[in-house]
């Protein structure tokens, strides 16, 4: 049995979810991607009993949030940060009492002038989340926005970490998807620190974590057994990811196609092919049976299958994608692929506060390294239903977003953010794992891949750093780029006592950074041990289960 890092593991799910919480506990309020609409949405179906619909505005309470307290800029709010912390006390006393008192009377939905966008997706983590809610309506809006978050986001640790230790409990020696798996998802925020920004918000894409790691799962053990229970297990979590959000539809298509295939290949079997054919059909009739009425729903009510807003905007604004010559300059080009290729590395937060660009170069280098060693390790190894499944997710979902970019940059002249596929890192794990292990055994990739984990642990200090003088107000951004002046900086973090005050105005930072730099120290244990672990990786397998068994 290959010896796994056990310790290694647990250190860096423990560092991911100290990370994560103090991410948020550190996050002014709606500086999460679209949390205003989403937090609406929960708001509506909590107090009206009813789902957000198309041309349904967002809750007045957002509409009063903004006349008194600073926002992102994508938010058509009165206040930057910048503006609102040099406005006075009366401005910054009343910015506190709106995020930190409690609420005369309880917060109820009504109407306001924002149109809410949120409305195009599917009501399931809305009712879900509506209990806590209604539970925590009566605290400070930073008291509710804080609870909301962390439910989000032990959805979707949870799902990783649960993931992680069923796959510990059933090591092989086969290096395969269960010894792999957990070391990949231990360091997966590590290495792409963009997953804390999309799932330690408010929002729907926590609640697809959960079903993409079932689905996985589900899918392995359904080839492996094809029991009708397996098929039925998967079709509810299909349908169930189906019904929490659009982006679920490449995962689904591409367990079908998996299970379709497998089915396929065993028509030398008549009886094992019939077999799996039935089952099949059970799995994707209980998801439809579970998701299928929304959508249809959907075409009905907007004309667009997933009801999605940008289609609306586009079919209102009278363009087609005949136009995208126009708008797709050579600079927009280049910007597109820049935005489709770092926003799944590190984006910000929705104010998309971004470091200097030739900071992402060593993110770069680390994707390239995986890509070669997972090329290395399938040539060696070939590939199995898992690792089909998780290539097809990430091709079809690749897809969805290239297409969703093209009626973008018709509409905005930006492409689709690729954070969104951090909602399906339980899949892309399965790669990622894949790559590790292939890089692993050539020592001009395994020692680069070592520092490498170690520029991440500074990356992320610096750029939350970053983020947390940007929302104290503390300097003005340079012109046309989304950071401060050097001379800035440096005078920010000098008088960081202001800053901590001007935080405290809008978020936690005493419960923020005490979690942040617990969370950092695990996450450097974490690291150090992975980084060995790639050495015991490096050795062939027979050494290596003959060396384990005599140190045994």
């Amino acid at each position: 049995m290959l010896l796994m890092p056990r310790a290694s593991v647990a250190l860096l799910l423990a560092a991911s979810l100290l990370l994560g919480l103090a991410h948020i506990a550190l996050l002014p309020p709606w500086e999460g991607f679209d949390e205003s609409g989403h937090y609406s949405y929960i708001q509506q179906v909590a107090t009206t009993g009813h789902w957000t619909r198309a041309g349904d505005m967002m809750s007045k309470d957002i509409d009063e949030y903004l006349k008194a307290a600073p926002a992102n800029e994508n938010l058509p709010g009165e206040w930057t940060y910048y503006r609102f912390f040099g406005a006075g006390v009366d401005v910054v006393g009343r910015g506190r009492d709106m995020v930190h008192a409690t609420p005369a009377v309880p917060r109820a939905f009504a109407p306001g002038r924002l149109g809410n966008s949120a409305a195009q997706h599917p009501p399931f983590y809305y009712y879900l989340m509506a209990p806590a809610y209604l539970m925590s309506n009566g605290w400070s809006l930073g008291a509710q926005l804080f609870l909301l978050r962390a439910l989000s986001y032990l959805i979707a640790w949870a799902s990783l970490a649960v993931l992680a230790i069923a796959m510990l409990r059933r090591l092989r020696d086969d290096e395969r998807m269960t010894v792999l798996l957990p070391l990949a998802i231990g360091l997966w925020s590590l290495m792409f620190p963009m997953w804390f920004p999309e799932a330690a918000r408010i929002g729907n894409d926590s609640l697809i974590v959960l079903f993409a790691a079932c689905t996985l799962v589900l899918l392995d053990r359904a080839a492996r057994r094809s029991t009708i229970s397996d098929h039925a297990l998967l079709g509810a979590a299909l349908g169930f990811g189906l019904i929490t959000k659009a982006t679920f539809l490449p995962v689904a298509a591409a367990a079908a196609v998996v299970l379709a295939v497998l089915a396929w290949t065993a028509r030398a079997a008549p009886e094992e092919r019939t077999r799996r054919l039935e089952r099949l059909g059970l799995c994707l009739a209980l998801a439809a049976c579970i998701s299928a009425w929304w959508y249809l729903g959907s075409l009905i009510e907007t004309g667009s299958f997933i009801g999605s807003s940008d289609v609306a905007a586009v079919n209102a604004k009278g363009a087609t994608l005949a136009d995208l010559p126009k708008v797709l300059t050579r600079y927009r080009l280049v910007l597109a692929a820049w935005v489709l290729s770092v926003s799944f590395l590190w984006y910000g937060t929705w104010s998309f506060l971004q470091p200097p660009g030739i900071s992402m170069v060593p993110f770069f280098a680390l994707v390239a390294m995986l890509l070669v060693g997972a090329y290395r390790y399938f040539r060696e190894r070939g590939m199995g239903a898992t690792e089909w499944f998780s290539l097809l997710a990430f091709g079809f979902f690749a897809a969805g977003l290239g297409y969703q970019s093209l009626i973008l940059l018709v509409l905005t002249a930006n492409p689709a953010p690729t954070w969104y596929l951090h909602s399906i890192s339980p899949i892309l794990a399965v790669l990622v794992g894949c790559g590790i292990a292939g890089a692993a055994r050539v020592f001009w990739l395994r020692q680069p891949m070592k520092i490498l984990f170690f520029y991440a642990l500074v990356f992320f200090p610096a750029v939350t750093l970053l983020d947390l003088l940007f929302f104290a107000g503390c300097a003005p951004l340079i012109p046309t780029r989304r950071y401060f002046g050097f001379e800035d900086g440096v005078r920010c973090v000098m008088d960081f006592p202001r800053v901590h005050d001007n935080l405290a105005v809008l978020a936690f930072p005493d419960l923020g950074l005490a979690l942040f730099a617990a969370g950092w120290l695990a996450a450097l244990a974490g690291a150090i041990a992975a980084a060995r672990y790639l050495n015991v990786l490096s050795v062939p397998s027979a050494t290596r289960a003959t060396g384990l068994a005599a140190r045994a």
